[in-house]
């Protein structure tokens, strides 16, 4: 094993591609993220009454089994709510909206607008579901971010336009609900880099994935072609090669513990949490100098 200096340049997000969503998946019945979002608008309820609850981190860099009732995971501050809401733009995740009346549909965030703290959502063309949105002054948002749920509640929409077609604009929400708490510190990798890992499936085929992030606990895969039939959410995979190029290789027993779709349609990139088995003292300690030099590398 061998670690190099500091190294890379800083990637900045690109724009949005043009073009707008088809049609929609079915709604999200994600088990972990159904206990926060049956109804949001009892979760918040709960939260201002109940005060902290609590947690129980699970896997590599996991979603935490907590109650609605854990005040740890509400954002109040606008950068906090409009970072987020970034997010679910950049990542084109799919958001579950459940009006006052108890209609529902599925959309993503098409825009934010940090200083008038506003941002856009895709259209909803069905005439029942979009009638109810638009008069109702509670909306219900739940989806995943990196695997994690978000919930946050809106009030009343309006109509406006996004790349030449009708979308929804409304203000930020008062609060947003991000259920994660992660074990160690998670640092991002610089996609120009090639960074990859090797592993071999059960039938001996050799698997590739980029390195999307690495922590002391675990780290995440990406790739368009290896899907989940693959590697199966609980699969252990022994001595599976981490080749960071320059910063040096190392093999590990590995765990798939998550998996989730950035993106959707035919751009969708399968991602895979997956933790580590049983390291060593020593492979903990390359690995916290590797983490170090990423995010170094990051930073840039």
């Amino acid at each position: 094993m061998s670690l190099a200096g500091r190294g890379g340049t800083r990637l900045t997000c690109g724009a949005r591609p043009a073009g707008r969503l088809a049609a929609a998946p079915p709604l999200l019945h994600d088990p972990a993220a159904s206990r926060y979002t049956k109804t949001l608008r009892e979760s918040m309820n709960q939260h201002e009454a109940t005060g902290a609850g609590t947690g129980t981190d699970t896997g590599t860099d996991t979603v935490a089994a907590a109650t609605p009732a854990d005040e740890r995971y509400r954002l109040t501050h606008n950068s906090q709510i409009g970072t987020v809401l970034r997010d679910l733009s950049w990542q084109k995740c799919m958001l579950s909206v459940r009006t006052r009346t108890g209609h529902q549909f599925v959309t993503s965030v098409l825009h934010v607008d940090p200083v008038n703290r506003t941002f856009m959502f895709d259209w909803c063309n069905a005439d029942a579901e979009r009638q109810s949105l638009m008069t109702s002054e509670e909306n219900a948002f739940s989806g995943l971010l990196r695997g994690v749920p978000v919930n946050f509640m809106v009030g009343q929409p309006a109509a406006t336009r996004f790349e030449q077609g009708p979308a929804f604009v409304v203000e930020f929400p008062e609060k947003l609900y991000h259920f994660q708490r992660r074990r160690h510190f998670r640092a991002r990798t610089l996609v120009t880099k090639g960074y990859r890992c090797e592993i071999r499936s059960a039938g001996n085929a050799l698997l590739c994935l980029d390195i999307a992030d690495l922590s002391l606990s675990g780290v995440g895969l990406r790739s368009r072609s290896v899907t989940e039939e693959q590697l199966p959410v609980g699969t252990t995979v022994a001595r599976c090669r981490l080749d960071f190029r320059e910063l040096g290789k190392v093999e590990l027993d590995l765990q798939v513990v998550g998996h989730w779709l950035v993106g959707h349609d035919d751009n969708a990139i399968h991602h895979f949490g997956c933790a580590f088995v049983n390291p060593d003292g020593r492979m903990e300690n390359f690995l916290q100098r590797l983490v170090f030099a990423l995010e170094l590398a990051h930073r840039g």
